[in-house]
């Protein structure tokens, strides 16, 4: 038996860079694991095929690209990429997400530089530039009727390219790295898909999708439930609402959802002009039956009479058989939802909505006529579930979807045990074991819980009218996370779901909108010493960049062992046969096992190719001509040819110039990441004092010495704090501030804000504000602090490094100044200092960097 390959350092930089959520990065880890032990372990050589099932919202796009991003940075990377979709509207969307420019793509987040090749393009010349390319990744995205039949859609995919020689299809079937991505795979599952694997041949095929047919449950390599999602807060919570009374007609169950869509509304504007950010404007998906029904709502809507006319002109309605110029308004129309200036607030769906479509500002949806049975599906609730800020807000009204229910309360109550069954609450993972000869094997693990998703506070029998909230009920105690792969689902203290009546809920959100918008205003207090800090003008300066300053060579060793490997076939020959077949002259191909350098005289001297590539390393933008600069050079250049072994002399007589290109991508790209910020300051130095207005939205607490921290909340309480009231982003910012205000020497401190002290890191220009500054006063000598809050994963990223640099220099500027009165220093701590210091700020001073 073979070894696994997996490299757990690689797939940490991947999910770094893309900001993968714990159960993508999971979800990958899994999928590569599975593979390796198919290959490699087992030793089969069919196609290998696995489902990731992971919850609707959770983040499928970034686990494709977080898979791609893998294979292709491996030792011996994955240069194809299949991405099929079930229909044209799913694959516009993912071409937009891979395409540069467009505000969803993730390609500014990845370094294997996919081309995107569709159906429009992919007989271009363009085209056949980059699949000619080994070194090139390729993304080929295309639905998957356009190459499971050679007839209609697929026609084109299947009819001889002169480009190529062959066609499309039979391009992609020769290929021996082709690694296929099924976007919501349940959608095609059958002979013509079979048979569409088996002649393509491909490497991996990995299907994607929160919905998997029970057919394949055997081939699920990963799973991660809605019920986890939940309780992780990685999608919104869903309440169910029903009326208490027997009123069901449309003007009022439309009445009843726009109310909580309008104090939803209010509660959104107030957070994000709390938190600066763009404004998020909540809508409502009413589900419609048919396109009868569907017209008589946008009818109710758009009347003057319905609601003071309030929703007049904000409605979309949608549906299968809109055709040409109407069909492309309504898509233009659902695409542009998000955006802030948007009329639409309504979005009335017959059947067009069930993949595919995937905006974040779904607050409510009105099943108006539907069961509550034919709502409550993971697709259907799935058109809500994504959270428009990314994370949880810590105000529950907008952490939240309404499902307003066609069924009346009580009914929901007695149907919530028949619903909890139709949600699947257990998820699996792969996972590396050790076995006692010393061996690692992948095993699958199950995790279970006893979850409801749609639960009750107490016992279940207990339907009183005050019952509102929820908390998950486990067999077992849910001691660990889901992540955490400890054996249990997790639990939320809040619970994932609740049932509740539309009048407790309709005031619930209208108390949660006065309480968002209730504006604070707090100044300095004046008992509290004033803070006077430095103003320095920066002048941003030219960067210089310096090739001494990449002190990790292992990335360009990994370049070396894929330069040969990239251009090891292009060094075979190729044999063309001609043959009668009694009428015509057929032409093939016929490659040989011999290497081109036997028939070709590549004999380039290995020190010449060495020379020339110190050349190009050397001609990098910003790189001066310094004997210290040449000396990095030949130092790069040398990790790269010692990992290129015996096929050095070869590879590079014969591919010089690639590979010098290559490596000067490489080297640029490292350079960025190490780039320092070239500031100066202007000579000229006063002392400002800090006497900003505070402004906050937040709910007022009385102390803060408990240690219990929310981010809704600004506390009170502090012995030395500058203003009355405080509030953070995180618990270890919370943490940090109780030591600084315990501090035996502090004599005042501030939790900063944007543009208090803003500090610039580039030579662009770009600046950056540490979270708190602190006075200190000790043995007659004033000493100043600024203080920066990092997560232990972030403290040796390169732009923390370079943001401490520039601190570092800001603070040393001041110091040079005879105006200031105070040493100045910079503190980067993290989230283990922080817990190391036991709220001692003495310690946490010596602790931090």
């Amino acid at each position: 038996m073979g070894e696994l390959q997996f490299q757990p350092d690689l797939l940490d930089e991947v999910a770094h860079r893309l900001d993968l959520r714990a159960p993508n990065r999971k979800a990958i880890e899994s999928v590569v694991l599975r593979t390796s032990e198919h290959y490699d372990v087992q030793g089969k050589t069919e196609p290998f095929e696995c489902i990731v099932d992971v919850a609707t919202g959770v983040g499928k796009t970034y686990v494709m690209a977080g898979l791609m991003e893998y294979l292709a940075g491996a030792e011996a990377p994955a240069r194809n990429y299949l991405l099929l979709t079930p229909g044209r509207t799913i694959r516009d969307k993912s071409i937009r997400n891979f395409t540069p420019g467009n505000p969803k793509s993730l390609r500014p987040l990845l370094r294997s530089n996919p081309v995107v090749i569709t159906a429009d393009d992919f007989n271009t010349q363009a085209a056949r530039t980059a699949m000619d390319d080994p070194a090139q990744t390729k993304l080929y995205i295309f639905t998957v009727q356009a190459l499971t039949s050679s007839t209609g859609e697929g026609r084109a995919t299947h009819e001889p390219q002169e480009n190529l020689g062959m066609s499309f299809f039979d391009y992609l079937a020769g290929l021996d790295d082709l690694v296929i991505l099924a976007d919501e795979h349940h959608c095609y599952r059958g002979p013509a898909f079979s048979r569409t694997i088996r002649d393509l041949k491909p490497e991996l095929v990995v299907g994607m999708t929160a919905t998997p047919v029970k057919a394949d449950e055997s081939i699920v390599a990963y799973r991660y439930p809605l019920a986890a999602a939940i309780a992780d807060k990685l999608v919104k919570t869903p309440v169910m609402v029903g009326r208490r009374d027997d009123r069901s007609d449309v003007e009022t169950k439309l009445l009843d959802g726009v109310n909580l869509l309008r104090y939803k509304a209010q509660a959104a504007d107030a957070y994000c002009d709390e938190s600066d950010r763009p404004r998020v404007n909540p809508v409502m998906l009413v589900i419609a039956r048919s396109i009868e029904e569907a017209e008589e709502f946008q009818a109710v809507l758009d009347s003057t009479t319905f609601d003071g006319g309030a929703w007049k002109g904000k409605t979309l309605l949608v549906h299968s058989k809109l055709t040409g110029a109407d069909k492309e308004q309504a898509l233009a129309d659902l695409e542009a939802v998000e955006a802030p200036d948007s009329p639409v607030r309504i979005i009335i769906s017959v059947g067009m909505l069930k993949e595919g479509w995937d905006v974040k500002n779904v607050y409510v949806i009105a099943s108006m006529r539907a069961s509550v049975s034919e709502v409550m599906t993971e697709q259907t609730l799935g058109r809500g579930m994504r959270l428009p800020f990314g994370k949880y807000t810590n105000i529950e009204i907008l952490d939240t979807l309404e499902v307003l229910a066609h069924e009346k309360y009580s009914d929901l109550l007695a149907k919530r045990k028949v619903l909890n069954q139709a949600f699947i609450d257990y998820g699996t993972y792969a996972e590396i074991r050790k076995l006692a000869d010393g061996r690692s094997v992948v095993r699958q693990q199950i995790t279970e819980a006893d979850v409801d998703l749609i639960s009750l506070p107490g016992r279940e029998e207990d339907t009183r009218d005050d019952l509102v909230g929820t908390r998950i009920q486990s067999n077992s105690e849910l001691s660990g996370s889901f992540l955490s792969n400890e054996g249990t689902l997790p639990a939320s203290p809040d619970g994932p779901a609740r049932v509740v009546d539309v009048e407790t809920r309709t005031q619930q959100a209208e108390d949660a909108a006065k309480k968002t918008s209730q504006m604070h205003y707090y100044d300095p207090l004046p008992d509290r010493e004033p803070i006077h800090i430095p103003d320095l003008v920066s002048v941003p300066l030219p960067a210089v960049v310096s090739l001494s300053d990449i002190d990790d060579l292992a990335p360009f060793a990994r370049l070396g062992r894929t330069l040969t490997t990239d251009f090891s076939d292009e060094l075979r020959r190729t044999k063309i046969v001609a043959e009668h077949d009694g009428r015509n002259v057929v032409v093939t191909t016929e490659a040989t096992t011999d290497r081109l350098a036997a028939a070709l005289p590549l004999d380039i001297p290995l020190e010449a190719s060495r020379t020339a590539l110190v050349k190009r390393v050397m001609s990098v933008k910003g790189v001066q001509n310094r004997p210290l600069e040449l000396g990095a050079a030949q130092l790069i250049v040398k990790k790269v040819i010692d990992a290129m072994g015996d096929q050095a002399q070869e590879t590079l007589s014969a591919f010089g110039d690639r590979c010098g290109q290559r490596l000067a991508t490489e080297v640029t790209r490292r350079l960025r990441d190490v780039s320092r910020a070239q500031v100066s300051y202007e000579d000229e130095v006063k002392l400002v004092a800090l006497s900003k207005t505070r402004e906050a939205r937040k709910a007022q607490t009385a102390g803060h010495a408990d240690g219990s921290f929310d981010k809704a909340l600004a506390f009170n309480g502090w012995s030395k704090n500058l203003y009355s009231h405080a509030w953070f982003d995180s618990a270890p910012e919370f943490k940090v501030a109780n030591a600084i205000d315990a501090g035996r020497d502090v004599v005042v401190w501030a939790r900063l804000l944007i543009n208090d002290v803003p500090i610039t890191w580039t030579s662009e220009g770009q600046r950056y504000n540490p979270d708190f500054v602190v006075i200190e006063q000790k043995d007659g000598e004033r000493y100043g602090w600024l203080v920066e809050v990092k997560a232990d994963k972030d403290m040796t990223s390169a732009e923390v490094v370079a943001k401490r640099r520039a601190a570092r220099k800001w603070a040393r500027t001041a110091n040079s100044a005879q105006e200031v009165d105070a040493t100045w220093s910079y503190l980067l701590v993290g989230e283990q200092e922080i817990e190391d210091a036991l709220g001692s700020w003495e310690h946490l001073k010596g602790f931090g960097q």
